[in-house]
């Protein structure tokens, strides 16, 4: 999860600094793009919740989500005018409310014993405050050693959170094998 935390929230500090600069919306025009990004992801939190909940199980949903959150970061560097802009807002809201969404349930179906999910919460959310605190940054280094372009952030994000997802692949096959009915 650290490392898809520490790219997370890479597009929501940057998405409108690069409306801005690359593709040449407004200051009002590029907020209103964030704000689009964010309300995107809301509806999408209860349905990916209820489909974890129901059919797939908390994990074996955050898998798909957190890659797909990843390829969309990677899609941005695609990103040239303002309906792609628009586009990738939307994609991208949805990929990171379905991420952000899910984290908490399959946290909780890790835990075994109830009595130390608090616990164990408290704890990760400890270690993913240092990744959300330090992604944004380093993006923005990134951004500025790159003369103000921003794919070499764009790689970096995509390929954290790829590498993160395919680590929770790994994860949940060593908790429960590599048969894929499992509810986990």
């Amino acid at each position: 999860m650290f490392l898809i935390f520490w790219a997370l929230y890479f597009g929501f500090f940057y998405i409108n600094t690069y409306a801005r600069n690359v593709i040449g919306f407004s200051d009002l025009e590029a907020v209103n793009l964030l704000l689009l990004t964010s309300a995107v992801g809301v509806p999408v939190r209860p349905l990916l919740g209820y489909t974890a909940d129901r059919y797939l199980g908390p994990i074996n949903t955050l898998i798909p989500s957190a890659l797909i959150l990843g390829l969309m970061i990677y899609c941005w560097a695609a990103v040239h005018s303002r309906g792609a802009m628009y586009a990738f807002a939307v994609m991208y809201g949805i990929a990171t409310g379905a991420t952000q969404g899910i984290f908490v349930g399959s946290l909780a179906s890790l835990t075994k014993d109830l009595s130390k999910t608090g616990t164990r919460f408290g704890m990760v959310c400890s270690i993913l405050a240092f990744a959300t605190l330090a992604g944004p940054p380093i993006a923005g280094a990134l951004i500025q050693q790159d003369g103000g372009r921003y794919l070499t952030a764009q790689i970096w994000g995509g390929t954290a959170v790829v590498l993160g997802s395919l680590t929770l692949g790994l994860a949940r096959v060593a908790e429960s094998g590599w048969r894929w009915r499992v509810k986990i």
